[in-house]
């Protein structure tokens, strides 16, 4: 029920009551919401001693000071950790490039060279149909088909290589 509206009106039990609670602390229900969760509490000490020690424990939370992050933290982070775990590490520093320039992005037949080629002749007799003023309107179509294969893996290499690049530019 939390942050969902009770559409039955249905008196609120505690498997509902209890996920909400943080909710209702924070004032973010609407009124009708916020009210069922009251007149739960009222009638249940179990949610109410819940919602008293979340009260408490937010309120402690609240009055904690504001800390500045020192300027070497992330240094003195990296010099905690041992070297092998800091090699393991690695993957995850490591520069990401968007998930749709991943090779494994494009399914294995559309990378496939068989595909690439067959796309590529297909292209080439429809060209050369069209050339000739044989064939009907669908040829253009056809040979834009046997060409997506070998224009989406190229322009794939392409962002990664301009990825890689500006990388390098940057770092």
């Amino acid at each position: 029920m939390h942050g969902k509206k009770n559409k039955s009106q249905e008196p609120l039990g505690c498997a509902e009551c209890r996920p909400g609670l943080q909710e209702y602390l924070d004032g973010t229900l609407e009124k009708q919401e916020s009210l069922q969760y009251f007149l739960h509490m009222r009638d249940c000490d179990p949610c109410q001693q819940e919602h008293d020690r979340l009260q408490v424990m937010f309120g402690m939370l609240d009055a904690l000071p504001d800390h500045e992050v020192p300027a070497d933290f992330d240094l003195a982070i990296l010099a905690s950790v041992p070297y092998a775990a800091y090699r393991a590490m690695e993957p995850l520093r490591r520069e990401r490039v968007p998930v749709y320039l991943e090779e494994a992005f494009l399914p294995g037949f559309v990378r496939s060279r068989l595909t690439r080629l067959v796309g590529l002749g297909t292209a080439a007799i429809a060209a050369a149909l069209i050339t000739q003023g044989e064939g009907s309107g669908y040829l253009p179509a056809v040979m834009l088909a046997g060409l997506v294969p070998e224009i989406l893996v190229r322009l794939q290499g392409l962002g990664r290589r301009a990825v890689a690049s500006t990388g390098r530019a940057e770092g």
